[in-house]
């Protein structure tokens, strides 16, 4: 790749990074849109989980004594057969097709944010497996995993350390199946690994930020201009993807 894609390239990281380390999630949510452009979505998506694995084992690092809930391991479970369905949809759904899915679905969910969406939780258990679920298949088949859990954990009101802890272990537990399944499906390419590598001092440093400014700026005022950035973006892609998908 030429050194102004790399260079495009590590600047996403850097802030989709920043973003992941404020909030806990919201790294493929900023940087699928962006970084598709430049590689193909079936090539990328195994790319943002390796960054996801990396990232979030980093914040439970950072999370101290806070222990792993009976919650959080129900939520993994329905987490990894979603993701397993995800796989195997990122497997068999066309490129192109598979583009303006992520970006309907990338634009929904940012309107959601934005709209200050919260689900009505009657039964927490059922809400933790349709959480669970929803999030694995999202996160297997585009990587974007982190809205509908984010959605489900603010609505149960969590405080913002066990937030970013909840979601963190979540990511570990689900990207790691997840790629183990991209690697049995043939999705996985020395690129993806390249990639990351050259990334990895870039996003160390974001994590760094990410922990600095989440104890010195409300979280929400930043997540809500990322989520901004992100529904401009899932409209670009959402344009472009339709052209390709009608060969326009």
């Amino acid at each position: 790749m030429p050194l102004s894609t790399w260079a495009i390239i590590l600047s996403v990281v850097l802030i989709s990074g920043i973003v992941k380390g404020t909030t806990g999630f919201g790294f493929a949510l900023f940087s699928l849109p962006l970084l598709v452009h430049f590689i193909p979505i079936k090539t990328l998506v195994p790319i943002i989980t390796l960054f996801n694995l990396f990232s979030s084992i980093a914040i439970v690092l950072q999370s101290g004594k806070l222990k792993i809930s009976k919650s959080i391991c129900l939520l993994s479970t329905a987490g990894i057969a979603g993701v397993v369905v995800g796989t195997l949809i990122l497997k068999f759904l066309p490129g192109d097709l598979l583009k303006v899915l992520a970006s309907v679905i990338l634009i929904i969910l940012s309107v959601l944010f934005l709209t200050g969406f919260r689900f009505k939780i009657r039964k927490i258990r059922r809400g933790t497996l349709i959480a669970g679920l929803t999030s694995g298949l999202l996160g297997g088949s585009m990587s974007v995993s982190g809205p509908p859990l984010a959605l489900f954990l603010t609505s149960l009101k969590l405080n913002t350390q066990k937030f970013r802890f909840t979601f963190a272990w979540f990511s570990i537990i689900t990207a790691t199946i997840a790629m183990f399944d991209y690697v049995k499906i043939g999705v996985v390419y020395p690129i993806t690994f390249e990639v990351f590598v050259i990334s990895l001092p870039v996003l160390l440093l974001s994590l760094m930020i990410g922990k600095w400014l989440n104890t010195r700026i409300p979280v929400n005022l930043f997540y809500k201009g990322s989520v901004i950035i992100t529904l401009l973006a899932g409209i670009f892609l959402f344009i472009t993807g339709l052209k390709e998908l009608l060969s326009i």
